[in-house]
């Protein structure tokens, strides 16, 4: 009977050594955070944040005029006035860029680049990217014939098409990142400038899309 007693304590002991040694090693192992020992101290990352944008930063810097000229000649003595300037405002041509008095000839079927100087009225403030995005871009040309020799009346300029380069910068010459540099194509079959028609106007929309181009006749005195 006593051995019995004996073997039935054993047991017992062994279960509950086995039980206590069972729950030591099922807890969870912590450990310490790990501390920076560089003497610096860390930032969480962060997603860089876009610049942004300001168009009323931005200026026209630049302003060219490309003109293909189709059958029929601009004769030498003609004299042309380019103008590139808001679509409106007031006295607003005169507040932009132009080019005065060009009197060489533009032959037939040759396409001619012009960059215009700034006018002497002009107004930087005027020619923001802002405001062209709210007037619109317009490209006049005046064909005077008068003083071309003694059938000028009779002289005639077909244009095939009118291009127009715009650069926006910002006061440190910075390039717009959509509008650095834009083109834009101006046609059609009535640009026909002669003694009578010789103011022929090329516009844009608010969005910088070409529109119909349309002539104007010199006034009668």
């Amino acid at each position: 009977m006593k051995k019995i007693l004996l073997a039935v304590f054993g047991i017992c002991m062994i279960a509950m050594t086995h039980a206590q040694i069972k729950r030591t090693t099922s807890q969870p192992i912590i450990q310490k955070p790990k501390t920076n020992n560089s003497g610096t101290q860390q930032t969480p990352s962060t997603t860089p944040v876009a610049p942004v944008i300001n168009d009323a930063d931005y200026f026209l810097a630049v302003a060219k005029v490309s003109v293909k000229t189709g059958k029929d000649n601009k004769e030498k003595g003609s004299k042309l006035i380019f103008r590139v300037y808001p679509a409106s405002g007031t006295d607003n041509w005169r507040k932009g860029y132009n080019q005065e008095n060009y009197a060489d000839e533009l032959k037939i079927w040759s396409t001619n680049s012009f960059t215009l100087p700034r006018a002497a009225a002009f107004d930087q403030s005027f020619n923001s990217l802002a405001n062209y995005k709210q007037t619109g871009v317009m490209v006049d040309i005046n064909y005077n014939t008068v003083g071309n020799g003694p059938f000028f009346a009779l002289d005639a300029w077909k244009i095939e098409e009118v291009g127009v380069t715009l650069e926006f910068k910002d006061k440190n010459g910075n390039a717009h990142p959509e509008m650095g540099s834009k083109t834009i194509y101006f046609t059609g079959s009535e640009m026909y400038l002669d003694f009578k028609k010789w103011q022929l106007y090329c516009k844009t929309d608010q969005y910088f899309n070409p529109l119909t181009p349309f002539i104007t006749n010199r006034p009668i005195n």
